[in-house]
């Protein structure tokens, strides 16, 4: 049995080089799934080739397993991906970050699924692995906070980013080598259930709705500098891994992270991140917040355009203000909200003991 631990690896993906020399069998079996998107201009000379599948585009709640066939320019390889922690237990809440138990998961079900055997994992090569962890907050609206305080900070070489002021915050987002992101985990399984990729009860989507997740992906050029240094991912230990994690968000998140009262500019600029909007319109929202400090919530919503009224809602809303912050006729102070990157979740319990 497997020990699932405060780390998991959460995506990994593999390929092996093939030919029909070095895998007849293989090669002859898989021959026909190579395929390739070819532009061409008028005259009917080619501009580029593609494969059909970026197979690293993929996110790391990507359910199932993935492969295909496409090559490196000198040889043809067969690649498999997938969630490890998806495959063996339906959820990528908690897992494994023993890597070598993780490959034998995905290459055992690739040999089911391709009715292959396929060799071990002494044959694989290693190109992407997602190490992640949970941290447990008291509720949502922390989560919220947390995550628009890690949008405004910024770390040596990385800044942070965001997309469509969504849940999710980016630090090196296009990088091959080294690049992480923090979310809100209940959002994003609760976005799955709809879809019905994922199993999972109202409490434990309760519960998911205080996590942060931190997920940290060494992508293909960290593997090639590894085995250009004699290195083998397969002897990645789980000390090795949570150091990894930990060299990442270390300067980003230090000991730990508060959320403390936040001056004006400071609550212009959340305000743009979250919602992705120009710096008049969020002074304009900021506005509306100061007028329900100095004149009340009812006043001022009677003062302005209901359709007006209730986009700079909406925009605070986004920006981590809470029905408190922004019905209250005194000035409340933005809750402090801590978690510290040495202490991650380990299992429900955990969740529920920091509510």
């Amino acid at each position: 049995m497997v020990r699932l631990g405060t780390h998991l690896i959460d995506w990994l993906t593999l390929r092996l080089p093939i030919s029909p020399a070095s895998h007849p069998a293989i090669y002859a079996r898989l021959a026909d799934c190579i395929g390739h998107l070819v532009c061409s201009d008028a005259s009917g000379e080619v501009k580029w080739i593609q494969r059909t599948l970026d197979i690293e585009a993929l996110r790391s709640d990507s359910p199932g397993l993935y492969w295909q066939i496409k090559s490196d320019g000198k040889t043809d390889l067969l690649v498999i991906a997938a969630s490890p922690a998806s495959l063996e237990h339906g959820l990528n809440v908690w897992g494994t970050l023993d890597i070598r138990h993780a490959a034998q998961t995905l290459i055992a079900l690739a040999s089911r699924n391709l009715q292959l055997v396929l060799p071990g994992l002494d044959h694989w090569q290693a190109r992407r692995m997602d190490i992640t962890a949970n941290y447990a907050l008291p509720d949502a609206a922390s989560v919220k906070h947390a995550l628009t305080q890690l949008l405004v900070t910024t770390g040596a070489r990385r800044r942070p980013s965001s997309k469509k002021g969504g849940d999710t915050v980016y630090w090196n987002f296009s990088s091959d080598l080294s690049k992480g992101k923090a979310y809100h985990k209940g959002p994003q399984v609760l976005h799955l259930w709809k879809k019905n990729k994922v199993e999972v009860d109202d409490e434990k989507l309760d519960l998911l709705n205080r996590v942060i997740r931190l997920e940290h992906t060494r992508g293909a050029r960290w593997f090639r500098r590894l085995e250009e240094a004699g290195g083998r991912w397969q002897d990645l230990t789980q000390e090795q891994l949570i150091e990894l994690h930990t060299e990442f968000f270390q300067p980003l998140i230090g000991e730990g992270i508060e959320m403390k009262n936040m001056e004006r500019e400071h609550i212009v600029k959340t305000i743009m991140q979250a919602n992705g909007c120009k710096e008049f319109q969020a002074h304009q929202a900021f506005s509306t917040y100061r007028h329900i400090r100095e004149d009340g919530f009812e006043t001022t919503k009677a003062s302005m355009s209901i359709r007006t009224w209730y986009r700079h809602q909406r925009m605070l809303r986004l920006a981590g203000f809470s029905d408190q912050h922004l019905r209250d006729a005194i000035v409340v102070p933005f809750p402090r909200v801590r978690f510290v990157l040495a202490h991650p979740v380990a299992c429900w319990d955990d969740i529920r003991r920091a509510a």
